[in-house]
């Protein structure tokens, strides 16, 4: 009996990893690439919720893990490289590696601006030095803006892994509901522009002096 229990334990145990792979797999090949240039890969997949589609970007930075960071957390400085950026401040410090902050998007006439406030937190795996950064929008918690449409939903997470090179691996992945009255075909026909743009402006910006000595002491290169 016992034998036969270990069997069918064991049994039970293929299945499940089976599933798991498949899954796995299955999750890998809905993503669809849609653009690929000046290193940049840009994937889109149909939202399980949504008729909005979801994005994943993948490139390598020229740049250490610490700068990468620093980069992201000049919140000021989204206006110069994140697309169609209007403005952008923080409203709140948590700690070196939370906060929140404002974010306002330009719209094409006639459609309004964007805005919404987005919590992030940096991690950093302490074996690995993969450094996680997600971004989440909050509702209503900044006073009602007129002439603009605040965001409903927005998540968003950075994955920068290091490389043996001095390189960083880096996926971005972004699924953005702008609300509104936006027919959906028409936000899915620049899911991919918007991305592509904010990277490679920003890969361009990284090579800049002004974050090579930047310190950002809980980052391990």
């Amino acid at each position: 009996m016992k034998a036969l229990n270990f069997i069918k334990h064991q049994q039970n145990l293929m299945v499940f990893a089976f599933l798991l792979v498949n899954l796995s797999f299955t999750s890998s090949i809905n993503w669809e690439l849609k653009k690929s240039s000046k290193g940049i890969f840009v994937y889109t997949k149909q939202s399980p919720n949504s008729d909005i589609k979801e994005v994943k970007c993948v490139t390598n930075f020229q740049s250490s893990l610490k700068n990468l960071v620093c980069f992201i957390k000049d919140i000021n400085a989204h206006p110069q490289y994140i697309y169609q950026c209007n403005n952008s401040f923080i409203l709140k410090n948590v700690n070196d590696s939370e906060l929140y902050y404002y974010h306002e998007t330009a719209a094409p006439w006639p459609v309004a601006n964007r805005y919404g406030v987005i919590y992030y937190k940096i991690t950093q795996n302490s074996l690995t030095k993969v450094v996680t950064i997600k971004s989440n929008g909050v509702l209503g918690i900044y006073p009602n803006q007129p002439d603009l449409v605040e965001v409903p939903q927005l998540n968003a997470t950075w994955k920068f892994t290091p490389k043996s090179d001095g390189t960083v691996d880096g996926e971005y992945y972004i699924y953005l509901n702008p609300g509104g009255n936006i027919p959906v075909w028409l936000i899915n026909m620049f899911v991919v522009d918007g991305p592509f743009l904010t990277i490679l402006k920003m890969k361009e910006l990284l090579q800049t002096e002004k974050y090579n000595d930047c310190k950002v002491n809980f980052i391990k290169n």
